[in-house]
């Protein structure tokens, strides 16, 4: 295994065993859960927006490494942020796990995952997360106009 690869690997699991953000946002004023049906994985997304910005989000869930790993970078990435800035950040995301080029000093943590487009199966366990926070933002430009 390259040395990219094993640093990538030990990034995933550390956010994995240790979860950024990860609990019940009480201040919540958009909460959507999505399911993995192919594996089971679960992912409730919390997320506090005030005007266009991204105050504050968390998560909660059960699933594989790569689910609960990919929703605790995405906190980190998205937090302060605006919606347009979100919406950007999480086409970049869904871009790398594709396997397409994108700028990677962008995505942070995340970055780790540029390997998960060889794994087909496994992108959807990646994307879980960004997939429920993009659906929050739908429901935020749903009900501001």
């Amino acid at each position: 295994m390259s040395d990219i690869r094993q640093l990538y690997q030990r990034i995933i699991v550390d956010h994995a065993n240790h979860p950024h953000h990860y609990g019940e946002l009480q201040s919540a004023n958009f909460t959507k859960t999505y399911r993995n049906p192919d594996c089971g994985d679960t992912i409730t997304v919390f997320a506090t927006i005030v005007d266009d910005e991204i105050v504050d989000i968390s998560f909660t869930g059960n699933g594989c490494i790569i689910s609960q790993a990919s929703a605790s970078m995405l906190t980190d990435l998205l937090i302060g942020q605006t919606i347009d800035v979100a919406d950007d950040t999480i086409r970049n995301f869904q871009y790398l796990i594709m396997g397409q080029p994108v700028n990677e000093s962008e995505l942070g943590d995340s970055v780790a995952f540029s390997t998960l487009s060889e794994f087909p199966t496994r992108v959807r366990c990646g994307a879980l997360a960004w997939h429920t926070m993009a659906a929050i933002l739908n429901d935020w430009r749903t009900a501001n106009g």
